[in-house]
């Protein structure tokens, strides 16, 4: 009868329950909740620290590479791209004519040309005012001077085409460098008055060489030319000169 009674309160709810039967599911002592505790051995393996949570962490713009190595890339990318840069613009400026003529601005334009006396390089003595009436292109130059050399073949070429009404007057920019100069005009066939006036360059405002100022009959300054003549632009200026009516 007894053990009828025990067996109905346990199916209600009623009655003890047997020594541990509960503890299982929210009981907190004995042999069965402890093995359901999050502690122990099993735990810590599962947690997310640890060297392996480390290394699957994000490593910046660049996986694995340290923040010193990512700026170290950088300048030096910085330093190659510079570079480039300069040796493009270096490039440019070799390939770039350094003897090209160029139009300048002066104050001689349209004004009668200052004078030029003094004795020729090789002899005698010229002076700008003898070869009134005929063209002049008054070449300042050096013998050191690159582009002046560079020119040498257009200033050739523009006397054998107009050796009846046009003259190129070399005139010496250094007077250290005269007798250098004449024996390089000597020795390039130019056989053109060249004289030595060291009031020229400073009359005439020469600040480079080479510099030409084209000089019509008339004696007056109708170019002013930057860099090395060439023949062909010489031809074109005296056309237009004539053509505006100031070549007399």
């Amino acid at each position: 009868m007894s053990e009828a009674v025990g067996r109905s309160a346990v199916a209600s709810g009623e009655a003890e329950p047997y020594p541990g039967a509960g503890t299982l599911g929210d009981g907190p002592a004995g042999p069965s909740a402890e093995l359901a505790a999050p502690a122990g051995p099993s735990a810590e393996l599962a947690a997310p620290a640890g060297p392996s949570a480390e290394l699957a962490g994000p490593a910046g713009p660049e996986e694995g590479v340290l923040p010193g190595h990512r700026r170290s890339r950088t300048v030096l990318w910085a330093s190659v791209s510079v570079a480039v840069v300069v040796a493009a613009l270096v490039a440019v400026i070799a390939s770039a004519q350094p003897s090209s003529e160029v139009l300048g601005k002066s104050p001689l334009l349209g004004e009668q040309a200052p004078p030029i006396s003094g004795p020729g390089l090789g002899g005698g003595h010229y002076s700008l005012a003898q070869f009134k009436g005929k063209w002049a292109l008054v070449n300042f130059m050096a013998t050191w001077c690159v582009p002046c050399r560079e020119e040498m073949p257009q200033l050739l070429e523009f006397s054998r085409q107009h050796a009846k009404d046009a003259v190129v007057l070399a005139v010496a920019y250094d007077p250290s460098n005269v007798a250098q100069l004449r024996e390089y005009l000597a020795a390039e066939g130019a056989h053109w008055p060249a004289v030595n006036d060291p009031t020229a360059p400073v009359s005439y405002g020469v600040q480079g060489l080479p510099s030409s100022f084209l000089v019509a009959p008339g004696g007056t300054v109708v170019a002013y030319i930057e860099g090395g003549a060439r023949a062909s632009e010489l031809d074109k200026l005296m056309a237009e000169a004539e053509a505006r009516g100031i070549a007399g």
